[in-house]
């Protein structure tokens, strides 16, 4: 079963918005979550001793994004548990408990116009096999000279997830659809039309990964 633990990646600055999402995830220690915030300090440390393999592969990321991926895939399958992006605000905690309870092995979020899967919230029970073939995946394309041939998506984000899940399809992880954990998707976001409240999350897609790298 998924372990018990909110993981989140946050970057050097945050807003006033990214202060609210991260904030909004606290009720749930109250039902039995830990909630682990990652530095970029944190993850280089922990790749370097777990995973030294995916090290070089994540010192070249192009952009915070990509460090992101990487360093995302590997934390769920070291620890299992849940990723949410740090622009992710939790507006139901009894909606989410239900998805959690429903979903024992976890789940993957599928974009249905395009089959994607959503890198910035996904959950797995320790060791999900899916997830270390991803890395496995993006270390390859690092190695074989084509992290500059591919876009970030398509490098480590949604499209390889996607890709990658072809590939393998050795995930135990349920798919579900985006507007069934999220209240908007992507398209929608930037209008919010009104809707009564019929999903956990919203994810608010700040675009604040998308700058260079630090090492």
């Amino acid at each position: 079963m998924v372990e018990k633990i909110i993981h989140q990646i946050v970057g050097p600055k945050t807003t006033e918005l990214i202060d609210h999402c991260l904030n909004s995830w606290l009720p749930l220690k109250e039902h039995g979550f830990e909630i682990k915030v990652w530095s970029f300090e944190d993850i280089n440390n922990f790749v370097e001793t777990i995973y030294p393999f995916a090290l070089s592969t994540l010192l070249n990321a192009r952009n915070l994004a990509e460090s992101a991926d990487i360093a995302r895939y590997l934390i769920v399958h070291h620890h299992g548990g849940y990723y949410m992006d740090w622009d992710i605000e939790l507006i139901d905690p009894e909606g989410f408990l239900k998805i959690c309870q429903n979903y024992g092995y976890g789940y993957l979020v599928v974009d249905p116009f395009n089959g994607t899967l959503a890198s910035e919230c996904f959950s797995a029970a320790r060791e999900e096999a899916y997830l270390l073939s991803l890395v496995e995946d993006v270390v390859e394309l690092f190695n074989n000279g084509l992290q500059d041939t591919l876009t970030t998506p398509k490098y480590s984000g949604p499209y390889r997830m996607r890709d990658s899940l072809i590939r393998h399809d050795n995930s135990r992880q349920d798919l579900i659809e985006v507007n069934s954990i999220f209240l908007y998707n992507y398209r929608e976001i930037r209008e919010m039309p009104e809707r009564e409240t019929v999903a956990p999350l919203i994810h608010y897609w700040a675009h604040m990964w998308l700058r260079p790298a630090f090492k």
